[in-house]
């Protein structure tokens, strides 16, 4: 086909996200919605001209007109739905966290290495103006080798959904998947040593909401990552030092040298 036939699986507020991109790619095109919520698939389905509704994830796996998967289910559910998704010979973008483990994460690399197939974790700031910026300036060493890269996500307590009772973590899924993503991604660098201690503070899971993560970078660089749903106030920003000059980004708009803007970008 000349465009890539996708079906989002779950209809929950991230999948929004995705519908809207579809629908403004001109290399993909929605094949289908599918979710066990019945209101939620009819709305998404009317919405998003979706040309088959599936309640069953099964129907979608064996729809010949499925090229690719989209998986905005549940955190807990990834590495059985994305693994069931390779099985049926259908390509793989897959919400972050990938999996809840190494180990899983290890299983659906090879599995789709073996069968020719493409696997994708969601890692979206890789492909946000700001970040890839940001990794231009650092790779053209026009301010020297980073030194620090400081990251900030605080943000209220708000109502958890139901299925993070089933999650073996909360923010570091959420949240924290983005930076151990991006620190080294944008540092060109791998990580060596990692300190990181975590805090519940909800009786409505047993899953971090509180967490900070030290890491040593093998370009001699430290990444620092602070997340809380715990703060009245409300703020994400980072800072990365270097030898020559600092960068600011006000997370995902502005992006300053030295207190010069380099990237503006409309808020949502």
């Amino acid at each position: 086909p000349d465009k890539l036939r996708l079906a989002v699986v779950g209809c929950g507020s991230i999948s929004k996200s995705h519908l809207n991109a579809i629908r403004q790619c001109d290399r993909a095109q929605l094949a289908a919605v599918v979710s066990r919520d019945e209101a939620r698939r009819n709305a998404a389905a009317r919405a998003y001209n979706a040309p088959r509704a599936y309640a069953a994830y099964e129907d979608a796996l064996t729809d010949p007109g499925v090229d690719a998967v989209v998986l905005c289910t549940p955190s807990h559910l990834h590495f059985v739905h994305a693994a069931a998704a390779l099985r049926a010979g259908k390509h793989v973008l897959v919400e972050k966290p990938m999996t809840e483990s190494h180990a899983d994460g290890l299983t659906l690399v090879t599995e789709a290495g073996r069968l020719g197939l493409t696997l994708v974790s969601a890692q979206c700031c890789r492909f946000l103006a700001v970040c890839r910026k940001v990794r231009e300036v650092l790779q053209s060493g026009q301010i020297g080798n980073p030194l620090h890269l400081l990251y900030t996500n605080l943000s209220p307590s708000a109502t958890p959904p139901d299925w993070y009772k089933n999650c073996r973590s909360v923010l570091m899924e959420s949240s924290g998947s983005h930076t151990f993503d991006f620190f080294p991604w944008m540092a060109d660098a791998r990580p060596v040593r990692v300190y990181a201690t975590a805090h519940n503070n909800s009786a409505d899971h047993a899953g971090e909401d509180d967490f900070m993560a030290s890491i040593a970078l093998d370009n001699g660089a430290y990444a620092v990552n602070y997340d809380s749903f715990c703060s009245k106030e409300t703020r994400r920003d980072m800072v990365v030092v270097c030898q020559r000059g600092t960068l600011a980004v006000d997370c995902w708009h502005a992006l300053r040298l030295d207190g010069q803007p380099v990237v503006e970008e409309p808020r949502d």
